[in-house]
């Protein structure tokens, strides 16, 4: 869900800011937009040109961009047609992958690291904290929230 996305956002953010890579947040293909090329993270979120010093591209250039192999996890090295359907099996092992990578505290060779697996409780609390403290809702949605809260749950213990 939502939470593992941002789950993930921090634990890359973690790696990103220990070994000097650009952080790109490119959630396209959420089940979160109707749009399969719209990236959801400018949809929910104030854009970010960089987060605790790390520079961070979040906005729908990524369809522009060309992102350079070799990739990490090796799944993604495969030609685009077979990654689109991920087995069960091969996004926990990517999990897996990614976990030892990004507790190894070196960097690895490949290009592109792709973060595309739930890697809930994979980062320390102080990522956590440091994403949630520098991104920031959209004003409208929350306003939408503000308005939510004053009509259901306002004078009430939440």
């Amino acid at each position: 869900g939502f939470g593992d996305c941002l789950w993930s956002l921090a634990s890359a953010w973690s790696y990103a800011q220990r070994t000097g890579r650009t952080l790109v947040i490119d959630w396209r293909g959420s089940c979160y937009v109707d749009q399969p090329f719209s990236n959801a993270f400018p949809v929910f979120f104030e854009p970010v040109e960089e987060i605790a010093g790390v520079p961070v591209i979040c906005d729908d250039r990524i369809n522009q961009l060309s992102f350079p192999g070799p990739f990490y996890p090796s799944w993604w090295n495969r030609p685009s047609i077979d990654c689109i359907n991920r087995p069960d099996e091969q996004i926990f092992r990517e999990r897996d992958e990614l976990t030892e990578l990004f507790q190894a505290r070196e960097d690895n060779e490949a290009n592109t690291i792709v973060c595309d697996a739930c890697l809930m409780w994979r980062c320390g609390e102080e990522a956590e904290r440091l994403i949630f403290r520098n991104i920031k809702l959209r004003s409208e949605i929350q306003t939408r929230i503000e308005v939510l809260y004053e009509d259901l749950f306002s004078g009430h213990s939440v």
